[in-house]
């Protein structure tokens, strides 16, 4: 059973109960009303009549009381019958057309009490006997029977009061329900649809409830969940995207130092193979052959080594770094490149330098983007000037180039995504570099000059 139909039920429920227990109540509170009232009223009655008969019952004037007797019953629709007794307790008068019914005197036994009314179930129907003392100390007594006959057209006229004030609350009641079940549920089924919204991932979305009760207090609840969902969405894709970027400015990176690795593990093996042709012609290995050929081998899985922890880095990994090793391994993967395109390298790295706390690799990455870009911008050869210092709690690395310097007109895109001057680039790179920076608590920027040159300068915090 959907909500809608259980509200409407129980609305139904309550209001028919309500009305029912109500209208019940009050007909209960009416009847005895009426009940006390045609109790006095036939006590009323017997007793004024009683008053009335008294001395023809001394006269022992059975006529005189009869007449009395029928001209009360005649002008009293209600009463079915009346008797008396003498002092004796013998009946003298009644109003009976027939004999008088067995058991008479039985009915309603007043004994010792002055008045006293009895209901009696009879064919005719309940019928209340009033009965009443004529004189004290004897047996005389005077009864009467009362029909309820106003009371019934009562019950009556509230049977039909009341059928009709329950058809008309039922009705009530069930449009009421469906206003109000529908009030509720129609909210309820956007947050319905909305979460089916939220499960297919379309995060941003708002569900449209305008209510200032706990059902709007919940919508803006789920406003909120929603563009919390979409901003955390965007960060990841964010975050998988840089990712993405981040791998294939380093294949591009790794591309432009393969060469030179390559460069590097020629020497040492063109020294083996030399060697091992000797061997063939000589087989005899002497003592200072063998430690050329270790110090050979050894170089050759430096070279390698230190590459593959370039390319072998996935994850953000903290740790504590001394920027002078830092710059001395990034150095050694592109020095193929500064000698071999006539560059001179300045290096004026402070000693002291304290450490700082970051991701190895990435900053691996940094430094050799930025010497990189140095060599690239003095094709015909050049200077390279690195130095370090510190500064209100950050180390700050400048690297400075004598190349032509950046123009002038581009200078405010250097750091964008894919904005590229070289034929072969990808323009990620200096994005990159920002990117890494940042996310270390860092800066990086520069002052170029045309025809001067171009110095980059990393601003890092230091480990506390």
């Amino acid at each position: 059973m959907k909500l809608r139909s259980k509200i409407t039920l129980l609305t139904i429920t309550i209001a028919v109960s309500v009305v029912f227990f109500t209208l019940l109540s009050i007909r209960g509170v009416i009847i005895n009303a009426f009940r006390e009232e045609l109790e006095k009223r036939a006590l009323s009655v017997a007793s004024n009549l009683s008053d009335r008969v008294a001395n023809n019952i001394l006269l022992k004037d059975h006529f005189q009381t009869t007449k009395d007797l029928n001209e009360v019953l005649t002008k009293e629709d209600d009463i079915e019958y009346i008797f008396v007794t003498d002092e004796e307790g013998r009946i003298i008068a009644h109003t009976f057309n027939s004999e008088l019914p067995p058991d008479i005197l039985l009915w309603n036994p007043l004994n010792n009490r002055a008045t006293n009314i009895q209901l009696l179930d009879t064919e005719k129907g309940y019928i209340r006997d009033a009965g009443v003392k004529v004189f004290n100390s004897t047996k005389s007594e005077l009864h009467l029977g009362i029909r309820e006959d106003d009371l019934e057209n009562t019950i009556i006229r509230l049977r039909k009061i009341t059928v009709p004030i329950i058809i008309f609350v039922t009705l009530a009641g069930m449009i009421a329900s469906f206003v109000f079940s529908r009030l509720i549920t129609e909210p309820l089924n956007k947050f319905i649809e909305f979460t089916k919204v939220l499960g297919r991932g379309e995060f941003g979305k708002r569900v449209d409830v305008s209510y200032g009760d706990e059902i709007g207090y919940l919508a803006r609840n789920f406003n909120r969940l929603s563009m919390e969902l979409k901003t955390v969405k965007e960060k990841m894709e964010e975050a998988y995207t840089y990712t993405h970027l981040l791998e294939a400015e380093k294949i591009s990176t790794i591309g432009q130092i393969s060469s030179g690795l390559a460069h590097e593990l020629k020497n040492p093996l063109t020294t083996l193979k030399m060697l091992f042709q000797a061997f063939r012609e000589q087989p005899d290995m002497t003592r200072e052959d063998a430690g050329i050929i270790s110090s050979e081998i050894e170089k050759i899985d430096t070279i390698i080594t230190r590459f593959l922890g370039f390319v072998k880095h996935k994850s953000f990994q903290v740790s504590e770094i001394n920027v002078n090793a830092l710059m001395d391994r990034v150095l050694s993967l592109c020095s193929f490149d500064i000698t071999n395109n006539d560059i001179f390298l300045q290096k004026d790295m402070i000693e002291t330098l304290p450490h700082i706390k970051g991701d190895r690799a990435l900053l691996e990455h940094v430094f050799l983007n930025l010497i990189l870009n140095a060599v690239q911008a003095m094709p015909n050869g050049g200077e390279i000037n690195i130095s370090s210092k510190t500064d209100d709690g950050f180390v700050e690395v400048v690297i400075s180039d004598k190349g032509g310097g950046i123009p002038s007109n581009i200078r405010s895109k250097v750091f964008e995504p894919f904005f590229t001057t070289k034929e072969n680039g990808t323009g990620l790179g200096l994005s990159i570099v920002y990117n890494i920076v940042k996310s270390h608590g860092g800066k990086v920027f520069f002052d170029s000059n045309n025809g001067a040159g171009t110095t980059f300068t990393v601003r890092l915090p230091i480990n506390n």
